[in-house]
């Protein structure tokens, strides 16, 4: 059996696509396809895992996974609407003869977009690495617009 024979298997026919649920199967093949594509056109290699945006009441969030990279490996930038992550690994090698111990470690780089809502205040932008975590704050502009509820009286 061929691979297009395999993927039309999982796949419903013309007419079932419309009224059947997503088969497990092809949803699982479909994340594997896209994480080997994205490998492909990524040239991170993988030193990047994630980054997450996350909004408190006062602060826009910027949490990156960067395992392996000290802070002078990484360069922060900042621009009018984005935070750009840079980081380069050099090539490491290990070698003992004797007891053949062989350690080599991938080097590479890697440029990230991270996209900034409006009303941080880029001027006081903290960052901080611990542990592999690059964690990057941005405090909230107050835009001098107060925000109330408005309560629901019953008719």
């Amino acid at each position: 059996m061929g691979i297009l024979d395999k993927l039309s298997s999982l796949l419903p026919s013309r007419g079932e696509r419309a009224h059947a649920p997503a088969h497990p199967d092809a949803l699982a093949l479909r994340h594997d396809i896209e994480q080997w594509l994205q490998g492909l056109v990524e040239p991170s290699w993988g030193l990047l895992r994630s980054a997450d945006v996350r909004e408190t009441d006062d602060a826009v969030v910027v949490t990156a996974d960067v395992p392996g990279l000290d802070r002078d490996d990484l360069t922060l930038q900042l621009t009018q609407d984005a935070l750009i992550i840079r980081g380069e690994t050099r090539e490491q090698r290990e070698d003992t003869r004797d007891d053949m111990y062989v350690a080599e470690r991938r080097a590479g780089s890697f440029v990230w977009t991270v996209p900034l809502p409006e009303g941080v205040d880029l001027e006081r932008a903290e960052a901080q690495g611990k542990n592999g975590v690059l964690t990057v704050t941005f405090p909230k502009v107050a835009t001098g617009r107060s925000t109330r509820r408005i309560p629901i009286k019953a008719a």
